[in-house]
């Protein structure tokens, strides 16, 4: 018998700075739904399913849609999802619950409903509540061993896996509903000032394209937030007294009118230091 990890995401709730906006993503409120626990679904059943199963070259283009979206805000890397399999499974059917995930195959099986298109946002919560406990698994086995999914101590370690997964979904959630900040650090001796654009930001405010100042050795939060660590970038920065640093210049293919001149754009993709929380970092260095 195959220990499959199976889990319900009903709710997703968003704690933002103007109070708390809460949002049933699923359907069928829990309550009214009598679910199997793990050891009562059907092992032919899931076994069926997890056949269907594609790796990561070949998921379901609603999969991969949702994957990527996951990998561009810097919640997983392409190199994390590459040996899971993700396929969709009608597991309400048999009155289970909305994902799985497999211990010991390294699969993950998703609820048919979450192929309709309105449920990107949920479908993305889901599957980093998914792939965290994915993450847990690879982790867990690594200490203790191919024969954990199997042990008794897998069964010990549901309980706080589940909590962590479900903390780690909703921050998820929450990402893409306000979007990463930016935080710009400024490593230069001397004062440096940019222009920077998301690919993909959250909302524009509609002003004219201008720089912002930021003074040495320090650091500032921009106000542009995003749901992309791609971004497009014009700065300069100070060296000494002769010199100056920039980042673009005018034969970049992109082209923004600044502060009255031209200037040419960068791309650059941003790291972020924490998966689920936190803003996405850009670092104007002066030595490299």
């Amino acid at each position: 018998m195959i220990p499959w990890r199976l889990t319900e995401h009903v709710k997703v709730q968003y704690w933002i700075a103007v109070g708390v906006i809460s949002a049933v993503m699923v359907g069928t409120p829990a309550a009214a739904l009598e679910q199997f626990p793990s050891d009562e679904i059907p092992q032919d059943f899931l076994d069926a399913c997890d056949a269907r199963a594609m790796p990561f070259d070949a998921y379901d283009p609603v999969i991969s849609d949702a994957v990527n979206a996951l990998i561009d805000m810097g919640v997983f890397s392409q190199e994390e999802f590459q040996p899971v399999t993700i396929g969709f499974c009608d597991l309400r059917s048999v009155q289970g619950p909305v994902a799985t995930a497999s211990c010991a195959r390294n699969s993950i099986l998703l609820d048919s409903r979450y192929a309709e298109k309105d449920k990107n946002l949920v479908l993305q919560a889901t599957l980093a509540h998914e792939m965290k406990h994915h993450l847990q698994h690879k982790a867990q086995k690594a200490e203790h061993g191919d024969g954990y999914c199997s042990s008794a101590r897998y069964l010990d370690d549901k309980s706080w896996m589940e909590e962590e997964a479900d903390a780690f979904g909703d921050e998820v959630a929450a990402l893409f509903f306000v979007g990463r900040p930016v935080e710009i650090i400024n490593e230069c001796a001397g004062p440096a000032s940019f222009y920077l654009e998301a690919d993909n930001p959250v909302s524009t405010n509609g002003d004219a394209p201008t720089f912002t100042d930021i003074p040495a050795r320090s650091t500032i939060l921009s106000t542009e937030r995003a749901v992309s660590k791609y971004f497009k970038l014009y700065a300069k920065a100070t060296i000494d007294s002769d010199r100056q640093k920039t980042w673009g210049d005018a034969g970049m293919a992109d082209r923004r009118r600044i502060d009255g001149d031209i200037y040419g754009l960068k791309n650059v993709s941003l790291g972020n230091p924490s998966r689920s929380k936190g803003p996405f970092q850009l670092r104007l260095a002066c030595n490299d």
